[in-house]
């Protein structure tokens, strides 16, 4: 996820204000609290930049919390990692770097992995990135030379 509950405001207001249109809206709205200086009330100025920045706050709030219920169902789906020489069923958010994974036909997984070995020949595998990239056809990838033989 992007945000928690403390730094949620902070950094949703940074990044609305990184954006040039939100930037000179806030600018007009603190020139028009100058008083003499703009001839029409500042509430015309500073009620509609109130509206975006409270509806796009909404929006990047819901969709943060989604991410954050997609992230932890998958970290506690589980898979086999090899300790002790036999493999062990572990949820992926105790997968640590280094760990020897063994995953089976179409099965899911949520991390980057290094392939040494497939049960097709030549250590080929197919994989599908529709997740990250969009495309649905299968990619080829080939186990490292030395553990595939």
């Amino acid at each position: 996820t992007k945000y928690n509950l403390l730094t949620f405001l902070p950094k949703n207001l940074f990044e609305q204000f990184r954006r040039l249109a939100n930037f000179y809206f806030l600018v007009v709205a603190i020139i028009q609290l100058i008083p003499g200086l703009s001839p029409i009330s500042p509430v015309s100025s500073i009620l509609p930049l109130v509206f975006v920045l409270a509806v796009t706050a909404i929006k990047e709030a819901v969709e943060d919390f989604a991410r954050h219920k997609q992230d932890t169902e998958i970290n506690n789906k589980t898979t086999l990692i090899l300790k002790n020489q036999s493999f062990v069923i572990q949820k992926w958010s105790d997968v640590q770097v280094g760990d020897i994974i063994k995953l089976a036909d179409g099965e899911f997984f949520p991390a980057d992995l290094l392939l040494l070995s497939s049960s097709e020949n030549q250590g080929m595998c197919y994989i599908e990135t529709a997740n990250l990239d969009g495309e649905t056809n299968l990619k080829i990838r080939q186990a490292v030379t030395e553990t595939f033989s």
